[in-house]
């Protein structure tokens, strides 16, 4: 029996309700809505807005990873809502409460990522997941990799990837590492995921070993990141024939926090990606006379391992680690889950753009994807401005005055670079296409076509059942995986604040209500013994 009655205990206003016979639905018995109290008594200061039903307000405000809900927005809400004021630190008690309620505690979430695997390689099939802990069942690594994936990966993409690591948020910490492709109309395509302690040498060489079991090695395939010693050395280790170049968006980060000189950062960018010789060491000229000290770090870091110009491999279009950054970006909220839903949400994430994006490359009916064909279509209105002379039966001079180029269709090649490295038509193999009468689309790599780009989504990431049809054997229930220990940066003691924190959260509480330990006041059930004086 559940009644509600008026915090005037002379008003009629009641409900009345009971439970129904072995359920746990309650029917409503008896309902007086008429107040007889004065309205001086009913306020918004009682204490009817606790955290559990404010949490249970906020839950669909929670469930959508990608908006924000503050405690300040939360209290703002219930407010304009309800005209009832709480404090900061209730609001911030309720949002815990309801992520609690939705997702379930962090530690909870590592006990259950198990039997999720178990179940997401059964309605995936190829899907790899492992799971590394330690002596004492604590948990340590993870790496995922979604068989269609890693299937489409190979055959349809340029093996072009893009390695980096974001911080988690979540109580424990923690790093994801993630290695993304681009699919045949310059979109990002995730490939592997790993979740670990840090970004150290030992982690990267174990994530990286993972995803070389998955697409071996080759000189075709070319790694982009960041400047860390540790992906260095992984990919030196580990994939001996593929070739390791830099992001040039983050040497120009760097380049401007040590020497912040704009001249510079001008002729770095237009050095990084012309894809002329000649044309790349006049620039590094101009960059020695203006700032030597530039120069020198931008030598030690290694021309080839940065210009487009003297780049060993094939690197297709792209220059930066923009598609790994991107991901990153499109996580950071998500980042902060517990470990089970985050990597439901990126199960969610790639289910969605696959399905969106089936569905584009169905739709096309050009030979290429819809970006690369607009990138054609201008490619060949700016070569229509050129004026091309033959010289043999294979070789063709195009251009205005002295600046011309030379296009030789044996090898598809022009002595811009830009045909024989994007491997698709510049603008001055596009000229002389046209007045040979030859088709443009036989000139493009059969990356960007509209074919591949199908074939890239033909199939699907399935979605996982609901935990109570979950059908998971003995041996992966029978061994439970603790929580990682939370990981302090080396030699930076802990500071008072994080002192105090962490006495409150591991002392047992003292109820107010009856002095037991391990409980509050608000949930407290033992009777109250009266003392005796």
């Amino acid at each position: 029996m559940l009644t509600v009655a008026c915090v005037d205990r002379n008003c009629k206003w009641m409900l009345r309700a009971s439970s129904v016979k072995q359920t746990s639905i309650f029917m409503i018995r008896k309902f007086n809505h008429v107040h007889t109290c004065s309205v001086d008594i009913r306020r918004n200061a009682h204490r009817h807005a606790t955290t559990f039903v404010i949490a249970e307000h906020i839950l669909g405000k929670l469930d959508n990873p990608y908006r924000l809900c503050d405690p300040t927005a939360i209290a703002r809400d219930i407010e304009r809502e309800f005209g009832v004021k709480i404090s900061y630190q209730k609001a911030y008690r309720a949002k815990v409460t309801a992520l609690h309620m939705l997702h379930g505690t962090p530690g909870d979430s590592f006990q259950k990522l198990p039997s999720y695997c178990h179940v997401l390689r059964e309605r995936n099939p190829g899907t790899v997941t492992h799971i590394e802990i330690d002596s004492h069942n604590r948990f340590h690594y993870f790496f995922l990799a979604f068989g269609a994936s890693v299937r489409d990966y190979i055959r349809y993409l340029r093996p072009v990837i893009c390695l980096d690591g974001s911080h988690l948020k979540g109580p424990y910490k923690g790093t994801l590492l993630l290695a993304t492709g681009q699919d045949a109309n310059k979109q990002i395509y995730p490939l592997a995921w790993g979740i670990v302690d840090a970004e150290t040498n030992r982690l990267w060489m174990w994530f990286m070993s993972n995803l070389k079991e998955l697409i071996g090695d080759s000189a075709e395939l070319v790694f982009v990141s960041d400047r860390k010693n540790s992906i260095f050395n992984a990919i030196a280790h580990l994939f001996p024939q593929s070739r390791h170049r830099c992001c040039i968006w983050h040497l120009e980060k760097n380049l401007v926090q040590r020497y912040n000189n704009a001249s510079v950062i001008f002729l770095f960018k237009r050095a990084a990606r012309t894809s002329r010789v000649e044309e790349f060491e006049r620039l590094m000229g101009q960059i020695r006379r203006v700032s030597a000290r530039g120069y020198g770090y931008l030598e030690r870091a290694g021309f080839s391992f940065w210009s487009r110009a003297l780049f060993v491999g094939q690197r297709y279009n792209i220059l930066t680690n923009n598609n790994a950054e991107s991901l990153n970006s499109m996580l950071r909220h998500a980042r902060s889950l517990p470990i089970m839903c985050l990597v439901e949400h990126i199960r969610q994430t790639m289910q969605k753009w696959f399905h969106e994006r089936r569905t584009s490359a169905t739709t096309c009916t050009g030979m290429l994807s819809l970006r690369m064909e607009n990138e054609l279509r201008t490619t060949l209105e700016t070569g229509t401005r050129l004026r091309a002379h033959g010289l043999t039966e294979q070789l063709t001079q195009v251009g205005i005055s002295n600046d011309t180029d030379i296009v030789d269709f044996s090898d598809n090649s022009c002595t811009c670079r830009e045909f024989q490295i994007n491997r698709m038509p510049c603008v001055h193999a596009t000229r002389v296409a046209c007045l040979r009468g030859m088709s443009l689309y036989d000139l493009c790599s059969p990356y960007y076509t509209s074919e591949y780009w199908r074939g890239t989504y033909r199939e699907a990431i399935y979605p996982v059942m609901r935990e109570v049809d979950w059908i998971v054997p003995n041996e992966i229930t029978g061994t439970p995986i603790r929580p990682p220990n939370v990981r302090r940066p080396p030699g930076r003691p802990p500071t008072r604040r994080q002192r105090s924190r962490f006495e409150s959260a591991t002392r047992l509480r003292k109820c107010t209500r009856c002095g037991g330990l391990g409980h509050n006041r608000s949930t407290c059930s033992n009777p109250i013994i009266p003392r005796t004086v």
